[in-house]
């Protein structure tokens, strides 16, 4: 690739993938995980305020200057929680308009696609835009299904030691969630996530566990986005891409088992495409008319 100074790893993701992740230097799977669950939390608390601001901007402005900060403490090893607590506290002085209740949509798919705003054409912006609150399933939730997966493995293959190190490190990532969960002093207190354990119990009525991958995910999450008061579910999804696809076929079954809950599905190829506008446009007056019906 031109870059012989630059080591590359890919690990792989099942038992082995922390020892893997070990090559890369002391610590860094723990710093890694402070990372991503410290981003997490903040672009949930961004989510959450952004569309009733009163001063366009002023919630990103917050984001930035703490990505930045809670980077700079990954990189060096320093403390996340106090850098959280300052950021919830400068979310907290953002003014509001003071109505909530807007329409909740919730965003699924493969991870990228969603998460990536180049990727999905920002997809969450423009849903906003719309006039509807987004939610979305945070990074974190496919390193804790790893673990799940992997504790399946090794229970099944009968490795009892790579059951117990897999074991320990995910209580130890709960734990670190939680502390940095509390950080936000209980401003996310209504948003928490469900466990890996109770995504596939939500899932197992459309796909078997033993199906691994981000389509049990994106099915589980849909189950508990409609449970949780959603007015509407988007799966974000690469063109041609067998996982999304499944999801699509299933979550019609999904949408009559929930009071035909609005859904849809919206496929990226890299080309943007003019008509995603109009298909949002009509599917957030859709999920406005479903939010009035279930409200009345």
């Amino acid at each position: 690739m031109g870059f012989p100074q630059t080591p590359i790893f890919a690990p792989d993701q099942a038992e082995c993938v922390y020892r893997e992740l070990g090559g890369v230097g002391d610590g860094f799977s723990r710093r890694a995980w402070k990372g991503i669950v410290s981003i997490d939390l903040l672009q949930k608390r961004l989510r959450k305020v952004r569309p009733y601001e009163k001063h366009q901007g002023e919630s990103e402005k917050v984001y930035k200057h703490y990505l930045e900060k809670i980077c700079q403490a990954t990189r060096k090893s320093e403390r996340i929680s106090s850098i959280l607590k300052k950021a919830s506290a400068d979310f907290g002085t953002i003014g509001v308009d003071g109505k909530e209740g807007k329409p909740i949509i919730g965003v699924l798919g493969e991870i990228y696609i969603r998460s990536n705003r180049f990727g999905n054409e920002d997809l969450i912006r423009n849903i906003e835009r719309l006039g509807c609150e987004v939610w979305l399933p945070p990074i974190s939730e496919w390193i804790l299904y790893v673990n799940y997966t992997s504790k399946q493995r090794s229970l099944r293959t009968g490795h009892y030691k790579s059951f117990l190190a897999t074991f320990i490190t995910n209580e130890f990532q709960k734990s670190v969630e939680h502390r940095l969960t509390r950080s936000f002093n209980h401003s996310l207190k209504a948003h928490g996530e469900p466990s890996t354990e109770e995504i596939i119990k939500n899932a197992i009525p459309y796909l078997h566990p033993s199906f691994e991958g981000e389509a049990i995910l994106s099915v589980g999450k849909a189950v508990d986005f409609a449970l949780k008061g959603a007015s509407g579910i988007i799966n974000a999804m690469p063109f041609t891409c067998m996982p999304g696809t499944i999801v699509n076929a299933l979550l019609k079954r999904c949408k009559e088992t929930h009071n035909n809950i609005p859904i849809l599905t919206i496929a990226y190829d890299g080309q943007k495409e003019g008509n995603t506008k109009t298909r949002l446009e009509a599917f957030t007056y859709q999920v406005r008319q479903y939010q009035e019906r279930r409200n009345s």
